[in-house]
């Protein structure tokens, strides 16, 4: 548990309370755990004036808890959105298609042109990409089975791509996903 000290603090969570208390009393619920009937209704009827002169007080002590399993939740989605972001940047700066960014990262064509304005301006690897030699197109496409081999059914991820991407990074995403979908029937 976290005390807190700071008045201005104090006064927001005490605020809070007030006002769930206020709630709580609208939807007929009974008073929070460890709370009796009359401190709600006490602390339901304290003015602004009043409410303000309680968070002064070193009594009550204001003291927050927090739930571990939801806060170790909370952190893995920060890293995993951290993760996206990044690897969003470096699948644009290593010239990837629109259409490639809204189908692996699921994001609008419009975010797209944001992002790409941000990470690559106006690069020369935004243009058209050339498809490599025969020889090197078998060589991407023998090394993009490899990759997948055993999640045929899976949905083609953005790790898959970047992996291809360190073994051919002489190339741009556009021209790695143009040879992987040479064949396709779209």
């Amino acid at each position: 548990m976290i005390v807190i000290r700071d008045q201005q603090l104090r006064l927001m969570v005490l605020a809070q309370l007030v006002r769930e208390l206020q709630q709580g009393a609208q939807e007929k619920s009974p008073p929070p755990p460890g709370f009796t009937e009359q401190q709600v209704e006490e602390l339901r009827a304290l003015s602004t004036v009043e409410l303000v002169k309680l968070s002064e007080m070193t009594e009550p002590r204001v003291a927050i808890e927090i739930d571990a399993g939801s806060l170790e939740h909370g952190l893995r989605q920060v890293d995993y959105l951290n993760k996206r972001s990044r690897q969003l940047e470096y699948f644009i700066r290593h010239g990837a298609t629109s259409n490639m960014l809204t189908k692996l990262f699921r994001i609008s064509s419009a975010d797209v042109t944001l992002k790409r304005r941000l990470f690559a301006g106006t690069s020369s690897l935004l243009r058209r990409p050339s498809m490599p030699p025969h020889p090197v197109r078998e060589q991407i496409q023998k090394r993009w089975f490899e990759i997948r081999k055993g999640k045929e059914r899976e949905p083609i991820r953005a790790e898959d791509y970047e992996e291809l991407h360190q073994r051919y990074s002489q190339h741009t995403f556009a021209t790695l996903w143009a040879v992987v979908h040479e064949f396709d029937n779209e």
